[in-house]
């Protein structure tokens, strides 16, 4: 029977271990260094309401990842996701509803990018006119040379949404059509504990406070483990061959401040800056047990009173009538690293291959290389079945 080990305990380690399960396995341990599953997603919680200081929709119905959520007990709630921007243009900051920025451009057309390597490889296939306002806002949110930023960080920085429109069309280009997607029914708290006790029900093991070496995860690949590495990747450099100084990463300095608020606005509703203008660069509203919340990010810290007006500002186009902006209830300073530099993943490669080589495929790694979730779980699950995939085939013919 294979066993099957999964260091890290967030949301990709939760379905590392579902897929285990659905692939055979059933000998599965899950550790974390946490006292419950989660890792950096779960959010504080303040007179019952979260304080979510990132991301926290899913897909539709059809997602891949919220069919395995919902599979094994996961509630959800499909939602309109309303979106708005605030594009640059050569008349001042512009708002308009959709997912990405609306950039006015004598011709529409994007060239090709051959197997894009870096960010600027992506930008140089736009229009001038749109590729300087778009390396500018990237510049803003990274602070580096775009060269040094690998090609696959351009969904996080919503660089896949990006829509051009002759000057004279871009007042009309205002989509409002909202997409669809999902709310765990209960929250993000309210989802990992539901996934853990799925996961307790299949016989996964769960140990908590957990802290796990490369080495030692290493050593358990030799007693004939497949080892699943879900946590953060850059300890396993010192497993490479080839001793040499850690890759250098992209870290995006977030500063998040979150406000009770009172706000007649369509929710759940995200507003991207793309102007590289102020300081904030996303606004997410929402409702958490009946109170309305506002979670800010912004590229730096920033006082106050210059906060609450920039806010003011930015949601004042989304908003049925004027808002207002209750107490500050959190604020979190944090270095975000959802954008991979060229070098690291050229060496992930590399440390990759040699450890898939080193122990025969059964030491995993969760695909970091990758700035996108669905993309990072999809290759995941691709290296599981591979690993252990002849499991799965005996159990069919038995």
């Amino acid at each position: 029977m294979a066993r099957v080990r999964i260091i890290g305990g967030g949301l990709t380690g939760i379905l590392a271990a579902f897929e285990a399960h659905r692939l055979g396995a059933r000998e599965i341990v899950l550790e974390d260094a946490l006292d419950r599953l989660g890792g950096w997603s779960l959010p504080r919680v303040s007179h019952g309401a979260e304080l979510r200081d990132g991301e926290f929709v899913f897909g539709p119905a059809h997602d891949p990842i919220h069919q395995a959520l919902e599979w094994r007990g996961v509630a959800f709630d499909e939602v309109d996701l309303h979106e708005g921007v605030i594009s640059p243009s050569p008349s001042g900051p512009r708002a308009s509803w959709g997912a990405g920025p609306v950039l006015a451009a004598e011709t529409t057309t994007v060239a090709e990018a051959a197997a894009p390597e870096t960010l600027n490889d992506i930008l140089r296939a736009y229009p001038r006119a749109a590729a300087d306002p778009l390396a500018q806002y990237c510049q803003w949110r990274l602070g580096v040379w775009l060269d040094q930023v690998h090609a696959s960080a351009a969904p996080a920085l919503g660089l896949n949404q990006v829509r051009l429109a002759p000057i004279s069309e871009t007042a009309a280009a205002n989509v409002s059509t909202p997409r669809r997607g999902a709310l765990a029914r209960d929250g993000l708290n309210g989802l990992f504990a539901q996934a853990s006790r799925a996961l307790a029900r299949i016989g996964v093991e769960i140990r908590l406070h957990s802290l796990v070496s490369p080495r030692e995860a290493a050593h358990a690949c030799a007693e004939d483990e497949t080892v699943v590495w879900a946590a953060d990747p850059m300890p396993l450099f010192d497993l490479a061959a080839q001793k040499a100084p850690k890759p250098r990463l992209i870290g995006e300095r977030v500063a998040s401040y979150i406000f009770r608020a009172r706000l007649e606005a369509p929710l759940p509703l995200t507003v991207r800056n793309y102007t590289a203008e102020g300081k904030v660069s996303a606004l997410r509203v929402y409702q958490s047990r009946g109170e309305t919340l506002v979670s800010v990010e912004c590229v730096d810290e920033v006082g106050d009173e210059c906060l609450r007006a920039e806010v003011l500002r930015l949601l004042a186009p989304f908003a049925r009538r004027p808002m207002i902006l209750d107490a500050c209830v959190l604020t979190n300073m944090r270095t975000r690293f959802a954008c991979p530099s060229v070098e690291a993943v050229q060496r992930l490669d590399r440390l990759e291959a040699e450890l898939a080589h080193r122990h025969q495929g059964r030491f995993i790694l969760a695909g970091w290389e990758s700035a996108d979730a669905g993309a990072r779980i999809a290759g995941l699950t691709e290296r599981m079945e591979r690993s252990l995939g002849s499991v799965a085939r005996i159990l069919a013919v038995a």
